[in-house]
């Protein structure tokens, strides 16, 4: 089973980044179409990288979530523990660190994904992040007081 190439409108996310290895000749290809989309990455690190980092089984008690954001054409977020990122799955809103090994956290997603696609392949490298992010780089100005007086 060979990778096939996304089409030019699309932005990756783990179910299509995070591909089983191909299979060698003579070799069954390996299924992992039953591996929920943020658990991917996991067995991606097993086999592209060498290394067994266990699944989560918890999620880290009362942390709020963090932000997914569209880095040029992926779907990304990025650990506030460690501070790697990781491409995740708007699928399944769930983000385990396999640096840190951190416990599951929740994912925040656009209620319109679609769309967030959409404004981010209008763009020349294909950024969109969520306005209520608080490290969004272009913080919407403040109303200003009616009360403050106006220079």
């Amino acid at each position: 089973m060979a990778a096939t190439a996304l089409p030019a409108d699309a932005i990756v996310q783990a179910e299509t980044y995070y591909l089983p290895p191909t299979p060698r000749r003579g070799q069954t290809p390996q299924d992992w179409s039953q591996v929920p989309g943020a658990e991917l990455v996991y067995k991606w690190l097993e086999y592209k990288m060498g290394r067994r980092v266990p699944v989560p089984t918890e999620f880290v008690p009362d942390h709020p979530g963090l932000y997914a954001r569209i880095d040029d054409g992926r779907w990304v977020a990025e650990c506030d523990n460690c501070r790697s990122a990781w491409i995740v799955s708007v699928l399944d809103p769930r983000f385990g660190c396999g640096e840190c090994k951190r416990d599951w956290v929740p994912l925040i997603v656009p209620d319109d994904i679609p769309a967030a696609e959409a404004e981010a392949l209008a763009l020349p490298r294909r950024w969109w992040w969520n306005p209520a992010d608080p490290l969004n780089p272009v913080q919407p100005e403040p109303e200003p007081d009616p009360e403050e007086p106006q220079p």
